[in-house]
């Protein structure tokens, strides 16, 4: 395994880490977990939730892929691969913008 593979891997842990963090904490605050509908009424906080979503999105994604994964494969399999891209790149911002890696 070459560096740049741990890289990589660093990046897609490091997105669904925060996607968790992000969803467990939306989960505490709110007193359920993240989900689409929230958005649908109207509260002072709802700029908070969509940024929560935004970030929580990656796992979410997965977790419908792994569900949907017995019924329809294909679907599956494209939710699972939409949802770990989505948490490497959010992972390659996390790193970048904070952690400076290059």
């Amino acid at each position: 395994m070459e560096a740049y593979h741990v890289i990589w891997l660093l990046a897609a842990v490091a997105g669904l880490a925060a996607a968790g963090l992000a969803g467990n904490g939306f989960a505490v605050i709110a007193g359920k977990p993240p989900h689409l509908w929230v958005l649908a009424e109207w509260h002072p906080t709802t700029p908070l939730r969509a940024f929560a979503l935004m970030v929580y999105a990656p796992l979410g994604l997965m977790n419908a892929g792994t569900d949907g994964l017995e019924d329809n494969p294909v679907f599956g399999l494209l939710l699972l691969s939409l949802g770990l891209f989505w948490g490497f790149m959010q992972g390659v911002f996390i790193l970048t913008t904070f952690f400076g890696y290059t």
